[in-house]
């Protein structure tokens, strides 16, 4: 397909107008009703997922009173089963009230008790309590009060994992078996938390639940280190991917370039951009088309059920609809970023899944960038792809500035001082080609650039310094797993272990 011959006549007027500073919009063709640019939700959008936790607790009710090596006190059948309703009382109700983490992480199902006589067996009666909820169920919350292997088989039964809170012998016991039999068993302890590990398991599914919009007509990406076998990374990871064709995502920019209301729209949230901007280097009809470039975007999103977004800056370049659009996707990372979607530079997979990594364990969005070696340690990481919200999706704006990428004034992008936030501890990640290894690296941000300068192309930088003696380890494991490297503030190595074993990925941590 010739993607240059195909752009629809009215465009070249919109940018003719856009170019000599003036309004960015059109009216709709004769006959042809105006488009809103207010973009649908973003489908199984990653802020509103939460992990389904279903807390079950087990009792033993004994048949009778006796004692002996398992029973050394005893007491009738009816003070047992009034006991153990008691404790599943309280436990159910500081359950409800104490919670299982953030909201925003967890959703709590009604706890549900079982039970089973000296024989160890549960009986259908007991999983039949379990059944109403069990698919909407992520994960089993375990309290095994009267033995082990009830732990298991519940698990089992339902295939999904369960989850146990403390590192004692009963859980170990119980863990030891459910791992043996090759099911998923999780146990909570000091080191990381129940709320950590819950937290972790809704990061595990959010990352499966990632479907990333790839517009491209075929052409192979500039990036060959990224990961190409998006069959197998569905089947394993749960990833997957839509390719749509440059036309589709044509038609859709010329349908809001050619509406006064999508103009409308753009032209205020361009306005707001900037005024919340320290400083702009670049001509707000300019921002004005980025912001309808993103809406663009995010109905093609909506479309196709993605929540995730890459496109080839090496394949979009020639085709010359950045020229004619006067737009780069840098703001659009940016924005995605700013509401913890992943979006990742020139359709590098192993980018873009670091990213999702990173910010499910962080709350964060990342910056990401080329990486180079520079003096001693040090290693910078070089892209115009950072986000506002680097200290947590719920936390104020850094403060940011707008650039332009290329010389003709246009392609937006934003600018962020790095090294004047007060953390300076940074967790940095990539995964390989084939989608099977993590590499991750805690390092210090000792410098940044691309602050309060009007430069042009990937300029915003991020200077790093490895642990002591391990910069030249680090980037030779690079020549495995890859270019682009993804960061975020604080030191997230714990859990992007963690997170990676639990997608049975092998995790390489450099610290």
């Amino acid at each position: 397909m010739n993607r240059r011959g195909f752009l629809v006549t009215s465009l070249g007027t919109v940018v003719a107008s856009a170019a000599a500073g003036q309004t960015a919009t059109a009216a709709a063709p004769a006959g042809e009703a105006a488009g809103p640019i207010e973009a649908p939700r973003i489908p199984q959008h990653p802020c509103d997922t939460r992990l389904c936790v279903k807390p079950v607790m087990a009792n033993v009710i004994h048949t009778h009173p006796w004692q002996g090596p398992c029973r050394w006190t005893s007491a009738t059948a009816e003070v047992e089963k009034a006991n153990a309703e008691q404790s599943f009382a309280r436990w159910s109700q500081q359950l409800k009230t104490a919670g299982l983490g953030r909201p925003e992480d967890v959703r709590l199902l009604e706890p549900v008790h079982v039970t089973f006589s000296e024989d160890w067996v549960l009986k259908p009666e007991q999983y039949a309590k379990l059944a109403p909820d069990s698919q909407e169920t992520d994960v089993y919350f375990m309290y095994p009060a009267g033995n082990s292997r009830s732990s298991y088989e519940i698990g089992d039964k339902f295939g999904k994992p369960i989850v146990l809170d403390g590192l004692g012998c009963r859980n170990t016991d119980i863990a030891c078996y459910t791992l043996a039999k090759g099911n998923e068993a999780f146990v909570a302890g000091e080191d990381m938390n129940l709320a950590k590990v819950l937290a972790l398991l809704r990061a595990r599914k959010v990352f499966r639940l990632t479907k990333v919009l790839y517009p491209t007509d075929g052409v192979p990406p500039f990036t060959c280190g990224s990961v190409w076998d998006f069959e197998d990374l569905q089947k394993r990871l749960g990833v997957s991917v839509v390719n749509i064709a440059y036309r589709e995502m044509s038609d859709e920019m010329n349908r809001l370039l050619g509406s006064r209301e999508a103009g409308q729209q753009a032209s205020e949230a361009a306005a707001e951009l900037i005024r919340k901007a320290d400083k702009s280097f670049i001509d707000e009809n300019y921002v004005l088309r980025s912001m309808i470039f993103d809406r663009s975007i995010r109905n093609l999103m909506a479309r196709h059920g993605c929540n995730a977004f890459t496109i080839d800056c090496f394949e979009f370049c020639p085709s010359k609809l950045p020229q004619q659009w006067l737009i780069t996707p840098c703001l659009l990372h940016a924005m995605f970023g700013n509401e913890g979607i992943a979006s990742s530079c020139e359709a590098d997979f192993g980018s873009l899944l670091a990213v999702r990594l990173l910010m499910s364990v962080s709350n964060k969005s990342p910056h990401q960038g080329n990486g180079d070696p520079r003096s001693g340690d040090t290693f910078r990481i070089n892209h115009s792809a950072p986000s506002m919200k680097m200290n947590g999706l719920d936390q104020p704006d850094l403060p940011y500035q707008l650039g332009r990428f290329v010389q003709q004034g246009w392609g937006t992008k934003a600018v962020i001082d790095f090294s004047k936030n007060k953390d300076k501890t940074v967790a940095v990640a990539r995964v390989d080609a084939t989608a099977t290894k993590l590499l991750v690296l805690k390092g210090t941000l000792v410098d940044s650039s691309g602050w309060g300068q009007d430069l042009l192309g990937c300029s915003v930088e991020a200077v790093i310094q490895a642990p002591a003696g391990r910069r030249d380890e680090f980037f030779r494991r690079r020549l495995v797993y890859g270019n682009h490297l993804q960061w975020v503030f604080g030191d997230y190595t714990k859990e992007l272990k963690a997170l990676g074993e639990m997608l049975k990925l092998e995790v390489e941590v450099i610290s």
